[in-house]
């Protein structure tokens, strides 16, 4: 964390976030000289503009404000002043002091202002995609997964080794035909849940058929031509047509860069905004008094029985 702390990056994200709580602190001043004048001025509706679009970006609220017609300006203008009477008008009445939803808020509110300030700064090179994705290869992996149809036969309306034998027989005429995926609904039971499963990977799959029919899917080479069967499964037999069985794999980053880079870009956000909090934390002095084997109470709660 030391070493964290000592990087440009993180003095400037600081430097920054202590510079935008000065402009507001010099700012409320202005305003309480007379708490019932509002000014709307450039400043005021700019601010106002990032968080209702909740970024941090002078320049895309200022590209906003200039495209405003008079009547979305005169709107701006018009909720910009009922949110800032209503807030002062709070704030008179003291409904901000032991309120902890008010003080989650303005909690976010600075967590939200570091954030952007960290946002604005994140360039990342192809090195750091490359580490990132390098670091983290289980997120990409690709689950194998697989594409067939089947035929249905319904173990609760027979028995199921009837089920079976009307299967078997079914296997051979199908075969015969040469029946095709897109045939498979004018045969058989209607099934729970789908009659064809499109890049379905094992968990999907599991889900409607149980794990040792899935086994069996997973287990097969794909052939458009053949069905096979019979397979159970906790609902009846089923004859399966598989098109394709594709094996998980790990993705070169080529394919997925525009999804790493997104994801490094966050990451690198989350840990320099973490970064410039924590370097703030560490211009406070903390006084720990609590001591957990002084409280009466705790010793009490510990001390109980099932």
């Amino acid at each position: 964390m030391k070493r964290l702390l000592r990087e440009p990056l993180v003095q400037f994200l600081a430097a920054g976030l202590g510079l935008f709580v000065l402009f507001g602190v010099v700012n409320r001043d202005g305003r309480r000289a007379d708490p019932k004048v509002i000014t709307v001025d450039r400043d005021a509706l700019m601010t106002f503009i990032q968080y209702r679009i909740k970024a941090f970006d002078p320049t895309m609220a200022e590209q906003k404000l200039r495209s405003l017609s008079d009547e979305e300006l005169q709107r701006l203008v018009d909720d910009y002043v009922r949110e800032e009477v209503l807030h002062r008008e709070a704030l008179a009445l003291g409904l901000d002091e032991d309120d902890y939803v008010i003080r989650r808020r303005l909690v976010q509110k600075l967590e939200f202002i570091t954030e952007g300030f960290a946002e604005a700064s994140i360039d990342l090179d192809d090195a750091a995609l490359r580490r990132h994705f390098d670091a983290n290869k289980d997120d990409y992996y690709v689950e194998p997964y697989v594409t067939f149809t089947h035929v249905f036969f319904d173990a609760e309306k027979r028995p199921r080794a009837e089920a079976q034998a009307l299967a078997e027989r079914k296997l051979e005429a199908l075969n015969r035909a040469g029946t095709h995926f897109s045939d498979a609904p004018k045969h058989g039971d209607r099934f729970l849940y789908h009659v064809n499963y499109v890049e379905r990977t094992p968990d999907y799959v599991r889900s409607h058929f149980g794990p040792a029919m899935t086994r069996a899917i997973f287990d097969m080479e794909p052939n458009d031509l053949v069905w096979r069967g019979p397979f159970d499964s906790p609902y009846g037999v089923h004859l399966v047509l598989l098109v394709t069985n594709e094996p998980g794999r790990e993705p070169e980053l080529a394919e997925i860069e525009e999804r790493v880079r997104e994801d490094a870009r966050q990451a690198a956000i989350r840990r320099e905004t973490e970064a410039a909090i924590a370097e703030i934390v560490d211009a406070y002095e903390i006084r720990i008094t609590y001591e957990p084997n002084a409280d009466p109470m705790r010793t009490v709660e510990s001390g109980r029985g099932p």
